[in-house]
């Protein structure tokens, strides 16, 4: 006997056509679905940037296919990797059976479910069924004992009710098929066989082809609705969270900047409305599944503010559902017609996302380092802040201090003349002393006024004079760096003075820059390429660990604890945001940190740390927000 089985057996003429007809239908729906979807997602502006060939690769490989952001969070995480591999196994397995079956229509000699193909099939679809099967269970119980974090809606138990059954009738028709037709080596097929052998045991065949047929249509009518269903349900984001992992770009923490031109063009700066959205934003909506990791990492919300990320997504999502339709039929209906009147939709601002809302953020990323497709919440609360920004919607201590970065350098209104009154005392170059200079010491402006974070500008300026490094400093040339300006929202005052340092780093022929900030650290070394200014960038901790590496900072040996064990201390480090996540640098600091520390001393790692560590508060330009101790980041992690 030839190793094949009938595609359609047991299934008359009449109904091969219906099924046919049925599954034309529902592609039908499905397809209309996603048009629908990707109008919504066109309303907003073109990307800024293009789609990068090597990370779309990366993202269908690693991210897509590998599952890899899905993993770490136990049940859930388990139960979503088997969902995925069992259902999309399944689907190609249904598409192969289905082109076979066209393919032999056409001509028998195209057929190509048989041999050794046939068996592999036989043996992956029903391994995948049980995977399948299993993934629901798992996610079943992560729906009964679910957190607060996690969405959920009576859709999701008909999600995976249906899931479920589909798997469960597949099988049932595989045992009833294998019990009637005996194809060779029926244990390819090894859960069809063991229903055929426990389930249908010695059932008429008459009664077994009566079932199957019953069954196969109850089946394909579950797979069907599954498929027509997709772009309607929670589901969708299967589609467009692969979407958005294969297009988005792969740094965080960047911004996009923005031109006079376009706010002359536009009038406004920012994200003011949906359609002020670039269309992969809008598409990033529909990506959430709500599983509510966003909520968990963040420290805004975890500090009793008014911010959850996944409920900002969610808002914006069911804005998009309920006005977009508007926007598309008013865009319809205008034409080229600029003048015609808009739908009264509901707003952006205030009505959907309160002002409060957005300033609670810090930035840190958290919320885009744990989610499973890669939405960036905070890139979407920086953009709806330019806009209250740009509209007269920042006050009080913000706003000062962005007044004071912006006429006098420095967020604290100090004057320039004082930004080296840190180096009292000790002989510190600067690039007008030390013009053959190779590497320049970036302060920043809490090392220059802030009177307990001075020693540490002390410390580093001796730790260079003691390795023999040739730096210079800019001194009172140095100006903020604007990065909390930017984040903040005010995008040209960040612009003015980053032009400006731009200018006085290229006159002096700046290449290296080492700085112990890791604010300044990303605006150097990323939002600056953005205007012309193009650096190598260390960490002062990378710099340090490799000064060590070299033998150029003498060590003193760790000495032994006394007989009393006096002396020896607990010590704990605590990785910043944009330096561990955003960066990726969290070793360094330790390997210094460990050369310091004593026989007697012992590092206690924190149960947040490295690219998963709990942000100090300070970020998002949140040092110069007034906020009650009881609400302060630091005092809830």
């Amino acid at each position: 006997m030839e190793l094949t089985r009938e595609t359609f057996g047991n299934i008359p003429f009449p109904a091969k056509i219906a099924f046919y007809l049925i599954a034309a239908v529902a592609m039908g729906i499905f397809v209309f679905g996603l048009y629908r979807q990707a109008r919504l997602w066109l309303l907003g502006r073109r990307n800024a940037k293009k789609a990068n060939p090597k990370r779309i690769v990366s993202g269908l490989l690693w991210e897509v296919l590998g599952q890899r952001p899905v993993r770490g969070h136990g049940v859930a995480s388990l139960g979503h990797i088997l969902l995925f591999w069992g259902f999309n196994i399944l689907l190609v397995g249904t598409l192969l059976l289905m082109a076979d079956h066209i393919a032999d229509l056409i001509s028998s000699s195209l057929h190509f479910h048989h041999g050794i193909y046939y068996a592999l099939f036989e043996v992956v679809l029903d391994t995948a069924g049980l995977v399948l099967l299993i993934g629901c269970a798992l996610l079943a119980y992560r729906r009964w004992n679910r957190p607060d974090s996690l969405g959920h809606t009576w859709m999701d138990w008909a999600i995976l009710g249906g899931l479920f059954l589909t798997a469960i009738t597949g099988f049932a028709v595989e045992g009833l098929r294998v019990s009637w037709d005996h194809p060779p080596l029926p244990g390819l097929s090894f859960v069809g066989f063991a229903v055929a052998r426990g389930l249908v045991g010695s059932a008429s065949e008459q009664a077994a082809r009566t079932a199957h047929f019953f069954l196969w249509w109850v089946h394909a009518i579950l797979a069907l609705t599954i498929v027509a269903a997709l772009p309607y349900t929670r589901l969708f984001h299967s589609i467009a969270g692969t979407l958005n992992l294969m297009l988005q770009p792969a740094q965080a923490g960047t911004m996009t900047p923005v031109t006079m031109e376009e706010l002359e063009e536009t009038g406004r700066i920012g994200v003011g409305t949906l359609e002020d959205c670039s269309q992969r934003r809008l598409m990033q909506l529909d990506a959430c599944m709500e599983c509510g990791r966003c909520q968990e990492a963040c420290p805004a919300f975890a500090s009793q503010k008014p911010l959850s990320p996944r409920q900002v997504i969610q808002d914006l999502k069911e804005l998009l559902k309920t006005a977009g339709p508007l926007l598309v039929a008013s865009q319809r209906g205008n034409g080229d017609n600029p003048n015609s009147s808009q739908p009264e939709t509901p707003q952006l601002h205030d009505a959907t996302i309160q002002a409060e809302t957005l300033w609670a953020c810090t930035t840190c990323s958290a919320c885009v380092n744990v989610c499973p497709v890669r939405i960036d919440p905070a890139g979407l609360i920086l953009d709806m802040r330019r806009y209250l920004v740009g509209e007269g919607g920042l006050r009080g201590p913000p706003a000062t201090s962005l007044r004071r970065m912006e006429n006098l350098g420095n967020p604290w209104g100090l004057p320039p003349e004082e930004r080296m009154d840190w180096a009292e005392g000790i002989d510190v170059p600067t690039v007008k002393d030390r013009p053959d200079f190779e590497i320049l010491y970036w302060v920043g402006c809490a090392a220059a006024y802030d009177r307990r974070t001075r020693r540490v500008a002390r410390a580093m300026v001796q730790l260079l004079e003691a390795a023999g490094v040739n730096y210079a400093v800019l001194g009172n040339e140095e100006r903020c760096t604007g990065e909390s300006a930017r984040r903040i929202g005010d995008e040209f005052v960040f612009q003015k003075l980053a032009r400006s340092n731009i200018q006085t780093l290229n006159k002096y022929g700046v290449q290296k820059i080492l700085t112990h900030c890791p604010h300044c650290l990303n605006s150097l070394k990323r939002d600056y390429r953005q205007f012309g200014g193009h650096y190598e960038v260390f960490h002062h901790s990378e710099y340090l660990a490799d000064l060590l590496a070299q033998g150029r900072l003498p060590i003193v040996e760790p000495t032994a604890p006394n007989e009393n064990g006096k002396g020896s201390k607990r010590v704990t480090l605590h990785d910043p945001c944009y330096l561990a996540r955003i960066h990726g640098i969290s070793q360094p600091p330790r390997t210094v940190l460990a050369r310091a520390m004593s026989a007697s001393d012992a590092l206690v790692e924190m149960d947040r740390r490295r690219e998963n560590t709990f942000c100090c508060g300070a970020g998002g330009g949140r040092m110069w927000f007034d906020e009650e101790p009881s609400q302060r980041v630091a005092n809830s992690g």
